[in-house]
């Protein structure tokens, strides 16, 4: 077949001329959270969004992109987008609504919590978190505002670990930023997902260009997922046990003189006591703990003895567990005896850049005590807030005041971007929570999983709508760019949070509701205003600092977000031994504390229920509770599903790709078996956030509670098993059986 050379200069120049037509417009993705980082270029034409692709100018993606913003316009076109508010007209639970206009339901809003306000306190308002956005400050302002510390933080993300790191080693972003994969020898990434959570932004780039120049990668989890295939060692522990795997990586490191003894006694408070605490914690106790062969817990804690300088990435599995805090202490205590703290190759604190300090819209300068005093359920103990975020209490302990009303009930919610039906555990207890709540406001892009119990339903613009705010990440700025117009009666979170404020009487302290004034506030130290920051269409990149390094001093006296402000190490060395926890009535060394249900801490559950499960928050396609609704992502996972060994799949007579049930003591659901090779074959891992369906594609959505999809029907709530006493970290893992459906 040949085309003639005069047919394809006509092809050529039709689509040139089509491509004319086009409009390109810079902006930023936040598809995937809980921070926006990703450069976009996005075609407009005859007002419609048609396509995106990678910014190359951006810093942080250079022109990448993942599945999800490829799926922007589907997202943005999707039949379940909310258009216009909603106010419930049925019972709570039918989604029954009638349409209002946005003056209706910021009058109705403003007039319950004004009168809930005066009848009960402040503090009977409760807002419940989304993944953290550039939004998140407004929400806290609006709070302090108002009178209420009932910010309603996750317990299951960033913040657990953070506190960890930032009472041992003195920064709190440690576990996230400070690996300095570079100049590493060895690399451990532990109960982190490098692969699905935010690959554009660049680590998973970072950690194979330094296995290639001939580091070696360690991967501690229990599924070999992308990054655990590329593994020099695969560590494929059971689910929850990495700080009884940590405990024992000490015990191995002190007692074969692993460790820096010239840091210790320069940098170090209480080595002295950890070496006798740490010697009940052997390998061979950890054994069975961890599924975990003793002589592998060696192995691997000699490598990281050894192989300096070695880096640790620890993610989300540290801020899941009944026994986050003294998990993530026992890790810290692991990089800094090691001598791999703030040295090339270990885990380090960047120096920065010369970009000026973004003023925060926060008002955290009227804080108290009887604020602290008055949370309602706090999610890291109070002797130690307001944290990094400010006051907050645990977003599954305002629920659940509803219904102990201990100290007090939460009597309004509000939910931004956040859906708590399939966001935290116990989704039974929150379902019965939302049908006695007095007052409920679901604010999002799309229909949610916990509409049907609203009050009033806020749809807001998505960052293709909008031209505000600006973003800010690492050494780079710039102006969020509107692509489109709103598809219906809306405007933004922010402008929602501004317009709320003024009805309230709040005007003063929100520009009186004028959104480019509060922007033109924060950029003041940048000495221009947000008209200005546009002209530079693709943002500001600043020069980083040089780096400088073993800047212990200064570390060691980073001041807390307390009251007092006193250093997180009052010592100005690590704290090994933490005298502050200690004066606090808290264990000052890291202890071993079980899982709520486990081989080892709950033996006589095994006959019914022999395996364990956990779950993912994020998959190549899907990012926690939402998404399943986009044709494009939904055609790549279709179902919900297991993952699950051959062997402990056909000894229960499931062929792959089976209908199973999968049950636990709490709940039980219906999800797809998938044969994976690379799982422990006593453990069975799902995916969080099932419920939607996709339209487009005739594919169901599922129920949120017993025989949908939803995990968190899964998961004990016991209060006396499954918080982290002082962090509130969540667990995700219990004990399971599996059968065909």
């Amino acid at each position: 077949m040949s085309i003639k050379s005069d047919g394809l200069e006509e092809a050529v120049e039709s689509v040139k001329a089509k491509k004319s037509e086009e409009r390109m417009v810079p902006t930023i993705c936040s598809l995937c959270g809980p921070m926006p980082g990703c450069g976009l270029n996005c075609y407009v034409k005859d007002g419609r969004l048609i396509r995106v692709e990678g910014m190359k100018e951006a810093p942080t993606n250079k022109g990448t992109l993942c599945p999800k913003a490829f799926a922007s316009v589907q997202w943005v076109y999707s039949p379940q987008r909310l258009r216009y508010p909603l106010k419930r007209v049925g019972k709570k639970g039918e989604g029954k609504f009638k349409r209002i206009t946005w003056d209706e339901a910021l009058d109705t809003i403003a007039s319950r919590l004004s009168e809930l306000k005066e009848k009960h306190g402040p503090e009977s308002l409760a807002i419940l978190a989304p993944a953290r956005r550039s939004y998140s400050d407004y929400l806290q302002r609006f709070l302090i505002a108002h009178g209420s510390p009932n910010y309603g933080h996750s317990g299951l993300c960033f913040i657990q670990a953070a506190f960890g790191f930032a009472y041992t080693l003195g920064w709190p972003w440690l576990n996230r930023v400070g690996a300095d994969y570079e100049h590493a020898n060895l690399i451990v990434v532990w109960g982190a997902n490098p692969v699905y959570s935010a690959a554009p932004l660049g680590n998973l780039r970072r950690i194979l260009d330094a296995k290639e120049r001939g580091a070696r990668l360690m991967v501690i989890k229990p599924e070999m997922q992308p990054d655990a295939a590329k593994a020099d060692i695969w560590v494929p522990i059971r689910p929850g046990t990495d700080g009884a795997l940590a405990l024992a990586m000490l015990n191995v490191i002190i007692n074969e003189n692993l460790y820096d003894e010239d840091f210790i006694s320069r940098w170090c408070y209480g080595f002295d006591k950890l070496v006798p605490h740490i010697q009940k914690y052997t390998p061979e106790w950890a054994e069975p703990i961890t599924g975990l062969p003793a002589d592998q817990i060696r192995e691997i804690a000699g490598l990281y003895g050894t192989m300096k300088p070695a880096c640790i990435l620890a993610g989300n599995a540290f801020d899941q567990t009944a026994d986050s805090n003294n998990a993530v202490r026992a890790v810290a205590i692991l990089i800094a005896i090691t001598g791999n703290l703030d040295r090339p190759g270990g885990n380090i604190v960047p120096t920065g850049s010369n970009m000026p300090e973004v003023k925060s819209v926060h008002l955290r300068e009227r804080y108290t005590q009887d604020f602290v005093d008055r949370l309602v359920g706090p999610e890291i103990a109070s002797c130690f807030q307001p944290f990094m975020e400010g006051t907050t209490s645990a977003y599954y302990r305002c629920l659940d005041s509803v219904l102990t009303r201990e100290p007090y009930p939460v009597r309004a919610i509000i939910a931004p971007g956040t859906q708590p039906t399939v966001i935290t555990r116990g989704s039974k207890r929150v379902v019965e929570a939302l049908e006695k709540l007095e007052f409920f406001v679901v604010i999002d892009v799309m229909q949610n999983s916990s509409m049907p119990w609203a009050d009033v339903v806020v749809p807001v613009a998505t960052m293709y709508e909008c031209d505000h705010p600006f973003e800010v990440m690492d050494n780079w700025i710039m102006a969020r760019n509107k692509v489109i117009e709103p598809l219906g009666d809306y405007k933004s979170d922010y402008e929602f949070w501004l317009d709320l404020a003024v009805k309230m009487g709040y005007g003063e302290d929100f520009w009186d509701g004028n959104i480019e004034k509060c922007m033109n506030y924060q950029l003041e130290n940048f000495g221009m205003t947000i008209e200005e920051l546009r002209a530079h269409p693709t943002g500001i990149i600043y020069e980083p600092k040089p780096m400088v390094y073993e800047k212990y001093e200064k570390i060691f006296a980073t001041p807390s977000t307390r009251f007092s402000r006193a250093p997180y190490l009052p010592q100005g060395k690590v704290a090994i031994y933490n005298t502050t926890f200690e004066e606090n009535g808290f264990n000052p060394l890291p202890e071993w504390v079980e899982p709520p249900e486990s081989p080892t801490a709950t033996p006589e559950l095994l006959a019914r229920y022999p395996l364990v499960f956990f779950d993912a928050h994020t998959s190549d396609v899907y990012n926690q509770g939402w998404l399943r609704n986009v044709p494009y992502l939904r055609e790549i996972q279709p179902d919900p599903w297991i993952h699950i060994h051959p062997e402990t799949a056909k000894a229960r007579g499931i062929e792959n790709g089976d209908w199973v049930i999968v049950e636990s003591p709490h709940g039980w659901i219906k999800v797809k078996a998938l044969y994976f090779d690379g799982i422990r074959p006593d453990v069975v891992m799902g995916l969080h956030g099932w419920w939607q369906g996709c339209d487009e594609l005739g594919l169901p959505g599922y129920p949120i509670l017993d025989g949908g999809a939803n995990v968190n029907v899964m998961y004990s709530t016991d209060p006396d098993k499954a918080f982290d006493p002082m962090v509130t970290a969540m667990p995700k893992q219990t004990l399971v059986e599996v059968r065909k459906a």
